[in-house]
């Protein structure tokens, strides 16, 4: 009897651990990329860091900049359209700065302007109010994958903290980064060079985006290390506007 009852026994076991089993991974970078970018999009809350290195061409000053240290950090509410950042530019004579976003005004003050905060209405040209609403930046993103020349790359999973990543290469060539930015003020192709390579890491298991990081070497901005990181997804976030005593109508507002 008992032989008889091991086989099927075995075969339960086996057919249990699949069902319970995680999904299978995703080998197709474009899958990852497109689904890992839907899955960022309906977050509702995250803390994102964005940190510079290298060194930026100032050719009006004939020189360079160290941009070492250079950061913008903080809790961003998608949802309630709530943010407080802080940032700092060493280079920029050591400046250091605080940002929060609430009920649709902005109020900023910096180490160089004092103690008082700044108020301003957000429009939607205020990179503070742009990062409340991350689905247009995103989708052009998923949508350079369909540009002719445009490469995308399945690299080996690797740790992002205590989870494990998708680790996806985007190459996209000048000239596509330029007819989607046809129009600009800006020439892009002087910014980026002939391409722009984008690092992207996707959490495996919720599939969010946990970082982005590109290097650019151009003539006109000088070679730079980008990366941007989040982490705290859907966490609750809490922001207070400053006291009203501390507020000032006449400030400078943003620095950038």
């Amino acid at each position: 009897m008992l032989r008889r009852i091991a086989p099927a026994l075995a075969a339960a076991t086996l057919l249990l651990a699949a069902c319970g089993s995680a999904d299978p991974a995703i080998t197709d970078p474009n899958e990852i990329v497109t689904q890992g970018l839907e899955a960022t999009v309906a977050l509702t809350s995250a803390h994102i860091l964005l940190a510079m290195d290298g060194t930026a061409s100032i050719p009006d000053l004939g020189g360079e900049m160290n941009l070492s240290g250079t950061r913008l950090e903080g809790d961003i509410d998608m949802e309630t359209e709530q943010a407080h950042l802080t940032f700092a530019v060493p280079p920029m004579l050591g400046l250091t700065g605080e940002v929060i976003l609430i009920d649709r005004e902005i109020y900023a003050k910096t180490s160089m302007t004092g103690e008082l905060w700044s108020r301003t209405e957000a429009s939607e040209d205020d990179p503070v109010a742009g990062a409340m609403d991350p689905t247009e930046q995103l989708e052009q993103v998923r949508s350079f994958l369909d540009e002719e020349g445009v490469v995308a790359e399945k690299l080996d999973d690797t740790d992002c903290g205590d989870r494990t990543c998708y680790a996806v290469r985007l190459t996209i060539p000048g000239d596509v980064i330029a007819g989607a930015a046809e129009g600009a003020e800006v020439d892009p192709g002087e910014l980026i060079g002939e391409e722009l390579v984008l690092d992207l890491l996707f959490d495996r298991e919720e599939l969010w985006l946990t970082e982005v990081s590109t290097e650019v070497a151009a003539e006109g901005v000088g070679e730079l290390t980008l990366t941007l990181t989040l982490s705290a997804f859907n966490e609750p976030v809490e922001v207070q506007a400053p006291p009203a005593d501390q507020v000032t109508e006449d400030g400078p507002g943003l620095p950038f």
